[in-house]
């Protein structure tokens, strides 16, 4: 048979998204398998990488194998892509150590202060070495049984070949380890940190062929020995990609989980073979860690799934624009842009017994457009296009006050999405496409245009003002907050 299928893996925060595409673009199966995030307590977020990840894949693959009727020997290539950077620690027989840590979890807050104080390292609370530190700190008997740290992504791709990896763009970020000029692992750094250098993985690029499936993993999922594997990257990369979003002066807000804004100062095809956001060819202009997310806390956790999102929209459609003086921080996991913040938490300002759960609703997408617009405004890179996807964009409101509170057109393409960004991949890794601007001209439609409302630009602009206003003023409250320790 001729092998012209493409299976993409994308590992989000809580679900796994598996999509089979024909080399046109096609999507002919897709399935998605949602799994629990562990917080045990505020600021850890951590995930079972083989009850979640690998159980959410195979489940993905059988799903889409029996939807399209296809043999797995039709299927030319599988890429996988996921949150990142997380901390997948594997003992010597390739099983977790512990569960992974998410790039969302906030505790090793003394560990990165400590690489900064000591090392002089520029150290982040999403990087992998504080994290890996804290393990070394605090468990020690399981950090002394780590010998592999991999990705989500990566994790995946070692199931289905036995082949330790990580991708150059995630080597990056792993934090203050990695040299971007020879693109080498630096050991030394790790030993100046106290680590073990040995639990580094080889590396590669996001495109490159690292193995092909196993005896094993074709027994486990249903596939064939033998399929190709492409390394795969971080999902800020492939939703680029599988929006449509490959060109210089093109944007995009992608309201996951997270809310994330992305733009490119150069095209994608301009920068396979680099690090694109290590050069700033492609650039990080915001992150709302609890973006998408805000929405599914509210409902599920404040008014306990007892509406749904469709007439939490509508309650919120109803309020007027600002939403009677009502203001959200929507920061429940911390900020990250445009200044870090892992003290940081989420406020509601202005509370008064008029306010309904239709306002709070409003506030808390406002709240999100603001934080975004916050971000964006320290980034200095002017957007020809810019493109909104991802779950939470499924809310007409919400597009509409994006647009209105950044002043700026979006075009909305609910079609796109990182799997079929990863899924790309796997055909460009084994040479069957020669630009990332295919995906754009072929794969996706047009797309709906949201346009700015004049007359609510106006507005959203005093009260973005007085948004900044408070989050500072917050600040040092947040830090007192911390110091008391309340809980």
């Amino acid at each position: 048979m001729t092998q012209t299928y493409l299976l993409g893996i994308d590992i989000g925060t809580s679900s796994i998204k598996t999509v089979l595409m024909d080399g046109t673009g096609r999507r002919r199966a897709q399935h998605t398998h949602c799994y629990e995030t562990i917080q045990s307590q505020p600021g850890y977020v951590e995930q079972d990488p083989d009850g979640a990840w690998w159980t959410g894949t195979r489940a993905g693959i059988a799903a889409c194998l029996e939807q399209s009727g296809i043999h797995p020997s039709e299927i030319a290539g599988i890429c996988a892509s996921g949150m990142v950077p997380n901390l997948c620690p594997l003992d010597r027989e390739g099983r977790p150590v512990r569960p992974a840590i998410l790039y969302r979890d906030n505790r090793a807050i003394e560990e990165a202060a400590w690489l900064q104080e000591h090392l002089g390292w520029e150290s982040n609370l999403q990087d992998v070495t504080p994290k890996l530190l804290w393990i070394k700190r605090h468990e020690p008997e399981a950090y002394g049984r780590i010998e592999m740290v991999l990705n989500a992504h990566s994790y995946i791709a070692f199931r289905l070949t036995g082949v330790y990896s990580a991708d150059h763009d995630i080597a990056a970020i792993f934090g203050g380890v990695y040299e971007e000029k020879r693109h080498v692992w630096l050991p030394e750094r790790m030993r100046e940190a106290g680590l073990d250098p040995k639990v580094l993985p080889p590396l590669c690029w996001p495109m490159d062929v690292v193995g092909t499936v196993t005896q094993q993993a074709a027994e486990e999922t249903g596939l064939v020995p033998g399929i190709p594997v492409v390394a795969g990257t971080g999902d800020s990369y492939t939703i680029l990609v599988g929006t449509g979003t490959v060109d210089a002066g093109e944007g995009l807000i992608y309201l996951g989980t997270a809310g994330t804004f992305l733009g490119l100062e150069r095209s994608l095809d301009d920068q396979v073979g680099s690090c694109p956001f290590i050069t700033g060819g492609a650039r990080f202009l915001g992150n709302v860690l609890t973006g998408g997310e805000i929405t599914r806390w509210f409902r599920d956790s404040v008014l306990l799934r007892e509406v749904s999102y469709q007439t939490l929209e509508e309650a919120a459609n109803a309020v007027a624009p600002g939403a009677d003086g009502l203001f959200a921080l929507p920061h429940l996991l911390g900020e990250r842009t445009p200044l870090a913040n892992p003290l940081a938490k989420g406020v509601l300002f202005g509370l008064t017994n008029a306010h309904t759960a239709g306002h709070m609703y409003r506030a808390l997408l406002e709240g999100v457009a603001y934080a975004l617009r916050d971000s964006y405004e320290s980034s200095a890179l002017p957007l020809s296009r810019l493109v909104i996807s991802g779950g939470g964009s499924n809310c007409l409101l919400w597009r509409q006050i994006i647009a209105d509170v950044l002043n700026q057109e979006l075009t909305y393409l609910p079609q796109g999405d990182n799997a079929m960004g990863t899924a790309y991949l796997a055909g460009r890794g084994l040479g069957l496409f020669d630009s990332f601007r295919i995906v754009r001209d072929r794969w996706l439609g047009d797309g709906e245009r949201i346009v700015p409302n004049p007359a609510e630009v106006e507005r959203y602009d005093r009260r973005f003002a007085y948004y900044q206003s408070l989050n500072a003023l917050c600040r040092p409250a947040f830090e007192e907050l911390a110091r008391l320790d309340l809980r």
